[in-house]
Parts: structure tokens; C-alpha cells; sequence
């Protein structure tokens, strides 16, 4: 029984370390607990106690999904909370395999690198695999508010960030465990120059470009997710996204960006709204960034357009869908229980690949998790980002602080500004360093305007991409193959 709270303590600390908690600190401690418990324990039992730990933290984060399947998905509350069981097994796998691959490593002397590489490929995989992957609250967005120090994500991006913290715990293991001082001294000294590194990173002169500022607004219009579908309120809608670009541009916006599916109909095809919208283009001068539906040859796609004085001056259209709100993975089993998800316009199709619209790299909601997918669209030419999404699914709950979170960080790995417009909240404007320089809290209308400045130059990330991480991963990887192969023989 100790045992077992042991291994939910240390997943109750990974699910404190982010939003709505956000004791961020908790995070360069979650796993010394788990720790203890591998370091005497058989295979099996290592992979339990990592479950055990997993279904903790994923449930503290991800409690909401039952939530969102039972309000809006038409399923009673069993079978939504059926689903949520099925995802937490599923991601508890991870933190199951990450334990009995520490436990390969836990008496090494050089466990606090070996350790947290074991965890980086873990991650690493879990940004591909299921159904596209799934890279929700990685352990480095846990360090979102220890702005210095997040910086180095343009060197190795979320994963490296969380590596290095993984490597805190290890360190702190030793150190307690072990009375092993020098990975703690490491540690420390890693972390440091991390710290030194961001602190100069976040100065004015280091990120200086002699590029022309734009004029930039955000728009949010909470419309209630209920409402947001319904014929009658079609026109409303407009009203409320005609009122809020005119006053934006008023105060002298040149680009205002409105949320995913903003237009609640199919732009350019129903003609009756679309008047409206390219009539209030034409009127205000300013390019307008909407999203809608669209229909081509059969297929649905969710899509953002950009709308240069009445003409379309390009779209793009969402490459990552989000599995059952989207699209349905294994549609012919479930589809009787969740078709409530999709009912509104029909599943959607997904795009080949990111490429921005002219300079715009426009993410689509879920897409902002993906760090890929920035990196195609800075490296296409994206001089500053857009994230249009619409959160009002997860209404006041932790998601929306989550996903801004992870959003702002493409911004960093990037080196651009991300404008990010929600429907609901959490609605944003963040520069290159990650600092939220304004935003719309939730449940509120408005729009908020900044000066941003279109970026050219590649970030090492944005070059390379996780390279730095995978190559500890790789390490880490070869050191559990050669230990494995050395068990085979000894026995």
C-alpha cells in the first residue's frame, strides 16, 4: 500500500506542475518518488508502479476529456468516463515503459544522464504515436513561468527543456538516495548557464531586427459552443466579429485575426454571410485572418483564410486533426457513441502538409502542441505565426491555460511572434521570447493590438529540430540495448 502511494505521489507532482496548479517547481521532483520505488524493484513491478504513477498525472491533467465527450459528444457519463479510462491506459504506458527503463539505469553512476534520455525518447515517440500523436503536456511546458530558463527550447525545443528537468530529478535522487553530489553539481551548473543563457537571450539587442513592424489585432467573440452552430445565429456572429474589426482597426490594426471557424458557415459558398464578410473587408482595408469550414470534391476541411480588401489572398488548411472532434480513429466501431462530436459539419479531411499563407503560419487549434509543424512553416517562409483555435469545448476548465501554454511555446523554439485568437479564451499576443504581451481572458469579448515584427532568421530548432534530444534519446536508447544483451548472456 506505501508503495502505491508512493508511485500516485509522484504522479499527483507531475499533474501539480501544470495548469490549473501550476506549481511548476513540483516538477524537478515528480519522479524521485518513483525513483526510490524501481531502485530494489523486479521488471514487472517497475512497469506498475510507473502506471500507477501515469494514471495519477493523466487524470490530473486530462480529467476534463469525460467532461467535453458527455456535453458535447452526446454520450452519458459512463461511457464518456469509460473513454477517459481507455486514453489514461493508454498514456500511462509511457510512464510504465519510462520506469522499467530507469530501472535499467538506476544504480548507474551516470543515471541522471542516462535516466532522463530514456525519457526524452519517450516523449519524443508519444509527439507521433497514436493516431498522430499526442504531445499534451510534455514536461517541459510544466516550466512555461521560469522564463530564463525555457529559452534553450530554440536549441532543442520542449523536449530538451524537459530533459534537462528530468535530469534535476535524477540528480536530486542520487543526491538524497545515493549521497551522490556530483550529478547534482552538474545539474545545477547545466541548469545555470541555461539560466544565464535565457537571461541575455531576453534582452532587447538580442533579438533586434531592423524588419517593418505590423499593426496587429486578435479578436474574441465568445460565442457560447452550444450556440456556435446555429442557423439564427449566423448573422449575430457577424455582428459581433463586424464590431470587434472595425474597432481594431480604428486603433490602426493592419492585420486582425479572428478564431478557427469564426465564420460558422461555409465561406465562399453560402453567399448570403460571405457578402457580409467581404463587404466588411473592402470597408475596413486591413487584412482579415478568418476561419470556416470548407467543402471541396466531397471533403471538409477546417480552414483559415486570409482576406485582402474583399479578395483571398490565400487559405490553409488544418494538417493535424484531433481524434474524435474531427475525425473518428476506428470510425466503423465507434462512430454509433460519438456522433454527436462531428454532427455539426461532418468529419473533416486532412491537408498534405503545412505551408503558410504568405507570410502567416496559421496553426489551427490542437496543431500548436505539434512543434513540427511550425518548423515546416517557418522553414516555407512564416515570418510570425497565427493560432486560431476554439477552446469553448473545455469551457473554464485547466485546457485553455494548458494550451496557451504550449502554444507560446513554437513562439520561442521559433523566434516569432504567435498571435493567437480563441474564441472563448484564452485569446494572446506573445513575442519571440515567450512573454504573453497581452491577453482576453475567458468568457469575455474584445480584442486586443500590438506592434509585432515579421522574423526571417531559422532557429537552430527550426533548422534541425529536436536533434540535441534525440541524440540523448539515442544514447540512452544504445546503453538499454547493450545492458539488455549483457542480462541474456549472464543468464
Amino acid at each position: 500500500m506505501k508503495k502505491l502511494f508512493l508511485a500516485s505521489l509522484s504522479g499527483l507532482l507531475y499533474a501539480l506542475s501544470f495548469p490549473a496548479y501550476s506549481l511548476w517547481p513540483l516538477a524537478w521532483i515528480w519522479a524521485v518518488p518513483l525513483l526510490f520505488l524501481i531502485r530494489d524493484a523486479g521488471k514487472a513491478e517497475a512497469f506498475v508502479y510507473g502506471m500507477a504513477s501515469g494514471m495519477v498525472a493523466w487524470g490530473g491533467v486530462l480529467y476534463w476529456i469525460a467532461y467535453v465527450m458527455n456535453t458535447y459528444g452526446g454520450m452519458g457519463l459512463l461511457p464518456a468516463s469509460f473513454l477517459l479510462l481507455l486514453l489514461l491506459i493508454l498514456l500511462s504506458l509511457y510512464f510504465g515503459a519510462f520506469a522499467w527503463l530507469a530501472r535499467r539505469f538506476i544504480h548507474s553512476r551516470i543515471a541522471f544522464l542516462l535516466i532522463p534520455g530514456a525519457w526524452v525518447l519517450l516523449e519524443l515517440v508519444r509527439s507521433y504515436v497514436p493516431f498522430s500523436g499526442f504531445p499534451w503536456a510534455l514536461l517541459g511546458y510544466s516550466q512555461f513561468p521560469w522564463k530564463s530558463f525555457i529559452q534553450i527550447a530554440e536549441f532543442g525545443g520542449v523536449y530538451l527543456v524537459g530533459g534537462i528537468v528530468l535530469m534535476g530529478n535524477v540528480a536530486v535522487y542520487q543526491a538524497l538516495m545515493r549521497r551522490e553530489i556530483l550529478p547534482a553539481v552538474f545539474a545545477a551548473v547545466i541548469v545555470t548557464n541555461c539560466m544565464l543563457w535565457g537571461v541575455w537571450r531576453m534582452g532587447d539587442a538580442a533579438l533586434s531586427t531592423d524588419a517593418k513592424p505590423v499593426r496587429a489585432a486578435v479578436a474574441q467573440a465568445n460565442i457560447p459552443q452550444d450556440k456556435k452552430w446555429m442557423y439564427e445565429m449566423v448573422d449575430p456572429t457577424i455582428d459581433i466579429y463586424s464590431r470587434l474589426i472595425r474597432s481594431a482597426v480604428k486603433d490602426g490594426a493592419e492585420l486582425v485575426v479572428c478564431p478557427e471557424t469564426s465564420c460558422p458557415f461555409f465561406l465562399f459558398r453560402q453567399w448570403a454571410p460571405t457578402s457580409r464578410v467581404v463587404l466588411l473587408s473592402q470597408e475596413v482595408g486591413a487584412k482579415l485572418v478568418v476561419g470556416s469550414p470548407a467543402r471541396e470534391d466531397g471533403r471538409y476541411f477546417n480552414r483559415m483564410w486570409l482576406i485582402d480588401r474583399g479578395m483571398i489572398g490565400g487559405y490553409y488548411d488544418k494538417v493535424h486533426l484531433v481524434p474524435f472532434g474531427e475525425y473518428l480513429p476506428l470510425e466503423s466501431f465507434i462512430r454509433p457513441f460519438f456522433s454527436g462530436l462531428t454532427k455539426e459539419v461532418g468529419d473533416f479531411a486532412t491537408a498534405r502538409s503545412p505551408s503558410p499563407i504568405g507570410d502567416i503560419g496559421a496553426m489551427i487549434c490542437f496543431e500548436s502542441i505539434f512543434p513540427g509543424v511550425t518548423r515546416d512553416l517557418c522553414n516555407k517562409g512564416a515570418t510570425y505565426l497565427v493560432n486560431a483555435s476554439n477552446d469553448a469545448w473545455f469551457k473554464t476548465w485547466s485546457t485553455p491555460e494548458q494550451h496557451l501554454q504550449m502554444a507560446s511555446f513554437r513562439a520561442i523554439e521559433s523566434r516569432r511572434w504567435l498571435l493567437r485568437s480563441v474564441n472563448h479564451g484564452i485569446s494572446a499576443i506573445v513575442d519571440p521570447k515567450g512573454r504573453i504581451v497581452k491577453q482576453i481572458g475567458l468568457l469575455r469579448e474584445g480584442f486586443i493590438i500590438a506592434d509585432i515584427t515579421p522574423r526571417t532568421t531559422l532557429t537552430f530548432y527550426t533548422r534541425f529540430g529536436p536533434l540535441f534530444a534525440a541524440l540523448w534519446a539515442a544514447i540512452s536508447a544504445i546503453a538499454a540495448l547493450t545492458r539488455y544483451k549483457s542480462d541474456v548472456k549472464a543468464t
